[in-house]
């Protein structure tokens, strides 16, 4: 998919999320460096900037419950239904079954 996003806006909207979940915690930048074991000046850094290696935002993200999105978010999504026959027909409902008739008892 196409974005007019570049890499550093991409940085700069990740390290703010991050900072958001943070403070949303109430937690200092001290606090998050201790318990991720992100040194605290590249947490620092990376709040400024963006910049951050990959492991240290990998820990950052577990360390805030954020980790199961953030690679949700990179599953490739569903392809679309190319048509609106493709589309019907892919998510029809179930046709209920229907019972076979009782059998009738003899007297």
């Amino acid at each position: 998919m196409l974005s007019l996003k570049t890499e550093s806006d991409v940085l700069r909207e990740i390290a703010d999320s991050v900072r958001s979940h943070r403070l949303t915690l109430g937690w200092r930048q001290d606090d998050l460096a201790q318990r991720s074991g992100v040194g605290i000046a590249t947490l620092r850094r990376f709040e400024r900037s963006g910049q951050i290696g990959f492991e240290g935002l990998a820990k950052l993200l577990v360390t805030l419950g954020l980790a199961d999105n953030f690679l949700t978010a990179l599953k490739r999504p569903a392809d679309a239904p190319k048509s609106i026959a493709a589309f019907l027909a892919a998510y029809q409902p179930a046709k209920p079954r229907r019972r076979a008739p009782a059998a009738i008892k003899s007297p």
